[in-house]
């Protein structure tokens, strides 16, 4: 799936890129050919965004890591821990047997016949 949606986002930037120089750079439709200015138009137009998308994501690779990092932060100031692990079900499901495993481990030592494949038996 991300697969498609960084091929349809390349293509986004791909058009949006070619039709800027197109407007820029194609001045005549006297013949079918660019003329030699409008070559070195095209092509210092496309490496120009070239180069600045590259830019851009290199800037966006490393300012991502700290922004997520920011906003885990945030979030766990605004929610309790416990309430941020319920709204995460895999969270949700080990703190759930580390609590089956406090539980068990205050309460008397007994085996029990019922018990799931995610909660310990205490022997």
């Amino acid at each position: 799936m991300d697969a498609l949606r960084n091929f349809k986002d390349f293509l986004l930037v791909f058009n949006k890129m070619s039709e800027t120089c197109f407007t820029r750079c194609v001045n005549t439709f006297q013949t079918r050919e660019l003329t030699e200015d409008e070559d070195k138009c095209v092509e210092m137009c496309s490496t120009k965004n070239i180069r600045v998308n590259h830019k851009i994501m290199s800037v966006y690779m490393e300012v991502q890591p700290l922004i997520v990092q920011k906003r885990v932060e945030e979030m766990e100031k605004l929610n309790p821990p416990q309430a941020v692990a319920e709204t995460i079900p895999e969270v949700a499901e080990i703190n759930t047997v580390a609590q089956s495993v406090i539980i068990a481990e205050t309460e008397p030592q007994h085996v029990s016949q019922e018990t799931s494949s995610l909660e310990p038996q205490v022997v």
